[in-house]
């Protein structure tokens, strides 16, 4: 309900999608799982095509999936993780993502990350997200996961 597409897939639409984007080398994609459970996904996808490490900029999405493992602090960590992924060992210049207007939870989460709004358009926020502006967030949201 919050993604950018809205359009149903089927099930081999799904696996070359799958496919194709094992190959693609500016972009990561990592399944979340928590005590053995799948319970969503995120990815970083690089603006430009080659190697995703170094990349100025870089899309985010975080998605949390119907699944029996429910806690409030699953999406911060999730978003920690890929966070981190992204600036320190990618060390990509800029995260941006975009979140649908109504979607106040993750809008909360990600100004309580450091981003910051750029623009509006089509129902959606878009928000980037500077180094420094996380790892000053990160401090404070990390307190939570000792």
């Amino acid at each position: 309900m919050q993604m950018v597409s809205q359009t149903r897939i089927s099930p081999r639409q799904q696996r070359q999608w799958f496919t194709v984007t094992r190959e693609r080398r500016e972009q990561q994609h990592w399944v979340l799982w928590c005590k053995g459970v799948r319970t969503g996904y995120v990815n970083l996808k690089g603006e430009y095509q080659g190697e995703l490490q170094g990349q100025a900029i870089a899309d985010a999405g975080l998605y949390l999936g119907n699944s029996t493992v429910r806690h409030p602090m699953l999406a911060v960590a999730a978003a920690l993780s890929q966070l981190d992924q992204g600036f320190d060992r990618l060390n990509i210049g800029c995260i941006r993502t975009l979140v649908r207007e109504n979607n106040s939870s993750a809008l909360r989460l990600n100004e309580q990350l450091g981003y910051r709004l750029i623009g509006q358009e089509c129902g959606f926020f878009a928000l980037e997200l500077l180094p420094a502006d996380y790892y000053a967030a990160r401090e404070r949201l990390r307190r939570f996961f000792r």
